[in-house]
């Protein structure tokens, strides 16, 4: 089904494009007066056009030679053949005898065969070698593009840009600056070379007719000028508001699971509509304008034309002049003004490619504070690993008024472990981004072995230095690519070994293409779990001097995190270690604890002598059984910066785009042996001169065919997508809806594969009754497929055989939008959107949400109190992915979003696995609050949450293994849940 926009009439199909709905309409004025300023900023900003030419190398001035050349040759041959014409003309008017006219016509041919050779020849160059200079020009520059935003510092993507904006330019925007250095600036030259070449020709034949006819070029010039400059203008507004719109299909398709779970699809599309809008208009008026223009140039042309038949007879009659000077002249000035006007098309697209360059080279022009490729700096033999912070002042570029540390100072001597405990929002985080060189602190000093951080180069101490992230960030390529980032050059063995040292071989192993697995966007192939372990093979793989643990094991069930913290335990011998959790447990046998509240060390000391002082803030967190949860999300470039991969990714960027280079260049020697431009005589002149104005309209239109080639290749991908059939189509509003629904819930006998995994059975004959009211727990190890029962029941997927009911119906017969409607999910890795918390919040509920609603669904996620702490309160911006939030802090803004719902089920995936103990009990509470009257569905690896359930099911191999209380289960001797309680005790002991 699709949903049309009644204001600019696009229409465009749900599965195509979804974004954030629910925004209030004064936030939605704010965006759009923002959005309109941005297009305003960069309205009139245009590079110089030889600036476009500034990453051309020895080759590409070769080939920009030669087609300059060949393009002047290829311009020059129409003014020559208006020559030939005029000798036809006199050839009739001068001889009566017929074996005299054809001889002398014969010799005229023979001029135009020597003229079309000539012609097809710089034809051919001069569309190949500027073809082929400008896709070379237009790949260095995406990659330099792409290398340059790779070597800018954390806060650059905080503050400056975003994802979707990058993509826009990198896929939208080179694509006019290749328009604007390829093809058609050869056709420039060969229009004005045309031009010039005509008038010259003219002033020869006939300087009288011909100065006449000169009376015209001064309006041509000024209409075409005018035009430039509007069309360039409107050009670049276009493209600020695409690129605009380009981060919201972008921020939405990563968050698609959010978005079908809340139902967004239909808002999101208006949404999504109404960001074009600013487009749409800006397209409109630059078609005006070019239409305005085009127009505006034939009708001085054409009136020129009909000045220059009335002169030249005139001329005939009273100055002598030749009926074959007449016919060279008007000829020559005609083929000279035609020119012009088309040469308007060519200069609309490199006044559009000047616009796009301007955001991408300044970019590229951008000297980073913090440059990943500066390779000044001390390089020393090796480093011992003593860290310190000496009086710290700071605070995040998007947030420039909240100061996070003021005069913060920490010492860690070199090999020993240090762990930072704190709430929510402490710093601790923040602790692990200055010792990376994330950011610089605004006051004060970072050093390693007493040497400032600033004075190392920047890629040799980053290597030194190995990350694990609350939150790990994988590549979409296969697990042994992603284990590889950690060492260039890694052999097998390496990453063998990494893999077994992090306790990921085994499961590598059970998956069918072993180390070869992709695991798909962000990771989304693998549970939580198993990304972790790939997370932590690459730190091990990297064999750092300082190792930095952010909640590395906060993802593991017990079993898990037991290997893996005993892998960690053997790594971190001889090594510097930063660790911080949550769970006190796992930081006991560190040297040293720092206790940190709101940006300053309360506490510090090993755990021996902190759990002396029973009222001090480490005993009362130890009381508490749980530590803080990391600041800040680690987003990708991060994990880039962390292992100096920058090279790697550009390389990886230059391989993938390698065919399209060859690609582009073949195209360009097709299409210039393919611009023939050719010419007829025919014995009626009347014919004759209709033939060859129409060989010169086809010639032009021949350059176009690349355009075309291009056009066809990039909507084919589209109309697949507008084809395709969805199975499960949030679009259709068939099926039936309960009316007074209870939420009893049945899974019977299900199997199921994922569709990019086929071959690895995820449910074997699974059954499962969720009784209405009651709450259900799921728990496991880490990989068996508890979250994917989550994802059935929302029917991201369904089954590939059994059924599940609701109610007793068939989720497949039910409405799936009001069977969305019915469901809260928190998930354990919330998803935001980059916009205000009220915004995001407000997402949860079905049109617009009061702000009574939304401070009402915070205080009972326990959000707003922390929301208040903000400078800007509800209207903090969340920054991309949620990344200017802790991991506690948006996982409490996610479950408010859902509060908001109100929803019959509720269903909670690791909901308060990133809190701190205090975050936990409230939030725990408030969920326990909302359950009531609520079928739940729990799932965690964290079993002291669901000692109360009204069911828990233990999932194993694809099947329910055991089930029951946890009274019943805790007694099965040798059970499973039994083990993994006992290993959880362990853990927590």
């Amino acid at each position: 089904m699709a949903v049309e926009n009644p204001v600019d009439g696009y229409v465009i199909k749900k599965q195509v494009t979804a974004t954030l709905k629910g925004h209030s309409t004064v936030q939605d004025s704010k965006n759009s007066k923002q959005d309109s300023s941005k297009n305003k900023e960069y309205g009139t900003k245009t590079v110089p056009y030889y600036k476009l030419f500034s990453f051309a190398d020895t080759l590409d001035y070769m080939l920009m030679s030669v087609g300059t050349i060949s393009a002047i040759g290829n311009g020059l041959c129409m003014p020559l053949m208006t020559v030939i014409f005029g000798e036809v003309i006199n050839s009739f008017g001068s001889n009566g005898n017929p074996k005299e006219v054809v001889d002398a016509i014969s010799k005229v041919a023979l001029k135009n065969v020597y003229l079309a050779i000539g012609a097809g020849v710089a034809a051919f160059l001069q569309v190949s070698c500027w073809m082929v200079t400008g896709e070379r020009q237009a790949a260095r520059i995406r990659s330099l593009y792409l290398k340059t935003i790779l070597r800018q510092d954390v806060g650059f993507f905080d503050t400056e840009t975003n994802t979707g904006e990058i993509v826009k330019r990198m896929s939208g925007d080179t694509v006019l600056i290749q328009e604007a250095m390829g093809e058609k600036v050869g056709t420039v030259i060969q229009l004005i070379a045309t031009f010039i070449g005509g008038f010259v020709i003219a002033f020869v034949k006939g300087w009288l007719l011909a100065l006449v006819m000169l009376s015209s070029i001064a309006p041509l010039v000024l209409a075409g000028a005018v035009v430039a400059i509007l069309v360039s203008k409107l050009a670049t507004r276009g493209q600020a508001a695409y690129s605009v719109a380009a981060t919201v299909v972008e921020q939405t398709i990563v968050s698609i699971r959010t978005v079908a779970s809340f139902t967004g699809e239909k808002q999101a599309i208006s949404n999504y509509n109404n960001s074009l809008i600013d487009a749409y208009n800006s397209a409109v008026l630059e078609g005006l304008a070019s239409g305005c223009g085009n127009g505006l140039v034939m009708l001085i042309m054409m009136c020129s034309y009909a000045l220059a038949i009335w002169f030249g007879g005139k001329m005939i009659l009273e100055r002598g002049y030749t009926g074959g000077e007449v016919i060279s002249v008007l000829f020559a000035v005609l083929t000279g003004s035609l020119s012009l006007g088309n040469a308007s098309p060519c200069m609309s697209a490199i006044a559009a490619g000047q616009a796009a360059a301007y955001k991408m080279f300044e970019t590229i022009n951008r000297k980073p504070d913090i440059d990943a490729y500066d390779t000044n700096g001390q390089q020393l033999q090796d480093i011992r690993g003593k860290i310190e912070l000496r009086d710290v002042y700071f605070s995040y570029p998007a947030r420039p008024d909240e100061q996070i540390f003021h005069g913060f100072s920490l010492s860690i001597p070199s090999g020993e472990t240090a762990a930072l405990v704190g709430e929510s929002g402490s710093g601790n985080s923040t602790v692990i981004s200055l010792i990376e060189r994330f950011y610089d602190p605004q006051a004060g000093e970072v050093l390693i072995d007493g040497i400032n951080l600033k004075e190392f180069q920047l890629k040799w101490i980053r290597q030194k230095i190995g990350l694990v992230s609350q939150e790990p960030v994988l590549f979409p390529c296969s697990i042994k690519d992603n284990i590889a980032y950690g060492k260039d050059g890694a052999t097998n063995e390496e990453i063998r070994a990494a893999a077994e040292l992090a306790n990921a071989a085994e499961f590598i192993d059970n998956l069918p293409q072993g180390l070869d697995t992709m695991v798909g966007e962000h990771g989304t192939q693998l549970s939580g779990g198993q990304k972790q372990r790939v997370a932590i093979a690459r730190a091990i793989l990297k064999d750092p001097r300082i190792l930095l643990l952010d909640e590395a094991t906060s993802a593991l069930e017990a079993e898990s995190e037991r290997v893996v913290q005993e892998a960690l335990d053997r790594i971190m011998i001889n090594r510097t270690t930063v660790i911080v959790a949550h769970r006190l447990s796992t930081v006991r046998n560190v040297d040293s604890i720092a206790v940190l509240h709101r940006g300053t060390i309360v506490e510090k000391g090993p755990h021996s002598e902190l759990v002396k002082h029973p009222e001090g803030a480490y005993s009362q967190r130890m009381y508490e059984e749980a530590s803080q949860v990391a600041n800040d999300a680690v987003g990708s470039i991060r994990t880039i910066a962390s292992f100096c991969a920058e090279e790697k990714v550009v390389e990886l960027y230059q391989r993938k785009c390698e065919g399209l280079i060859k690609t582009g260049i073949r195209q360009g020697l097709i299409s210039g042996i393919g611009f023939e431009g050719k010419t007829t005589f025919a014995d009626v002149l009347r014919v004759f001169f209709a033939l060859t104005i129409a060989t010169v309209g086809i010639s032009q239109s021949d350059s176009l065919a690349y355009d075309i080639s291009k056009g066809k290749s990039a909507v084919a991908s589209v109309f697949a997508i507008l084809d395709r059939k969805s199975k499960i189509d949030s679009s259709d509003d068939s099926g039936t809806t309960i009316e007074n629904l209870k939420g009893e819930i049945e899974l019977c006998h299900v199997s199921f594969k994922y569709p990019t995994r086929p071959d690895v059975p995820i449910f074997k004959d699974l059954c499962l009754t969720v009784h209405h009211g009651k709450t259900v727990a799921l728990v496991g190890e880490s990989g068996s497929a508890k979250s994917t029962v989550v994802s059935l029941l929302q029917r991201f997927y369904d089954p590939d055989l059994g059924h599940i009911t609701l109610d007793g119906i068939e989720i497949q017969k039910l409405q799936l939008k009001w069977l969305r409607q019915q469901m809260g999910l928190v998930s354990q890795e919330p998803v935001l959107f980059n916009d205000t918390i009220r915004a995001n919040i407000a997402y949860g509920k079905e049109g617009i949400a009061t702000e009574a609603e939304i401070i009402a669904a915070a205080e009972l996620a326990n959000a707003h109190k922390f929301i208040c702490s903000l400078q800007q309160g509800y209207d903090t911006i969340v920054g991309e992915r949620g990344d200017q939030l802790s991991g506690g802090q948006k996982q409490r803004v996610a479950i408010a979003r859902a509060i908001m719902k109100a929803p019959k089920i509720l269903l909670l995936d690791e909901a308060t696995s990133g809190f701190d103990a205090e975050s936990e009990r409230v939030v725990q509470d408030a969920l326990d609050r909302v359950k009531v009257d609520r079928t739940t569905v729990v799932v965690t690896h964290r079993l002291s949450t669901i000692k109360s359930a009204d069911l828990i099911a233990v999932v194993k191999n694809g099947v329910i293994a055991e089930k029951g209380k946890h009274e019943a289960l805790i007694n099965i001797q040798d059970g499973i849940y039994a083990s993994l309680v006992a290993l959880h005790a362990s853990a927590s002991s």
